[in-house]
């Protein structure tokens, strides 16, 4: 592993090569840089898309959900709002989950949320309140409902 990191103290992301893996670089951010927020969001696109997709074959513009705007204020880029507004992902990642016949019928967040608890997962907001169909297709998009 090529580690380029300075033992100054200087707070700025750092990339880092894995030596033997090709094609792999890791961004390493300071502690006191460290957004768990964005992070959580991340971490669940990555596997929405992986799951939806195949991890090998998530579409390139879907790989770094994330831009930075002129004022240096970090987004989620505009398909990847489009996609989670549409239901389109979901109702893709719930047909592998569920495996049944019933996973044709899935077309809107509703049937989802419904095919869901039938098998007895619920989708609950953190506080257990039940997530809506209406949540998941509010704009400004509600990233609580979506990633709790």
């Amino acid at each position: 592993m090529d580690v380029d990191l300075c033992a100054g103290g200087d707070s700025t992301r750092r990339k880092v090569d894995l030596a033997g893996v090709s094609d792999v670089t890791m961004d390493l951010v300071p502690l006191e840089m460290y957004d768990s927020a964005r992070a959580k969001i991340a971490a669940n696109l990555r596997w929405l898309f992986a799951k939806a997709y195949g991890i090998d074959h998530i579409p390139e513009d879907l790989r770094d959900p994330f831009y930075t705007d002129q004022y240096e204020q970090e987004h989620i880029k505009p398909p990847v709002i489009h996609l989670l507004l549409s239901c389109e992902l979901y109702c893709r990642v719930c047909a592998l989950i569920l495996k049944t016949e019933q996973a044709a019928s899935l077309q809107s967040h509703l049937s989802v949320i419904q095919a869901l608890s039938r098998k007895g997962i619920y989708v609950v907001e953190s506080d257990d309140t039940p997530v809506t169909d209406e949540d998941l297709a509010c704009v400004p998009i509600k990233m609580v409902s979506v990633w709790t």
